[in-house]
């Protein structure tokens, strides 16, 4: 699946900074953006019901806590300097969804 294709200088200036994938490879709109990113939220386990495309920042946040990322570690990947930052307005209940692969994979 095709999301982002590279830019070339010629391009750039008279596109956007994502491009269609399908020629004439144009810009791509707001939907389409969402879209993908919907797309990636299901094959990475994200429940798309409660999060869509403007919840990205939330959704990877709340996901990382659950798989035991450390509060230290999200807020300085993210730039927050209060803990209450992350627990007041990105802190999002995700139930976690146990896949083997993944588990004997990553950890």
């Amino acid at each position: 699946m095709c999301y982002i294709t590279a830019l070339t200088s010629k391009n750039r200036a008279q596109t956007g900074a994502f491009l269609s994938c399908v020629r004439p490879h144009k810009s791509v709109t707001n939907d389409t953006i969402a879209w993908w990113v919907k797309a990636m939220f299901q094959r990475s386990g994200v429940d798309t019901t409660k999060f869509t495309a403007g919840n990205v920042r939330s959704a990877v946040v709340s996901k990382a806590k659950v798989i035991s990322v450390t509060i230290a570690s999200i807020m300085s990947k993210a730039g927050w300097i209060q803990e209450n930052t992350f627990a007041k307005f990105y802190d999002k209940h995700i139930v976690p969804e146990v896949d083997p692969f993944q588990e004997a994979v990553l950890v």
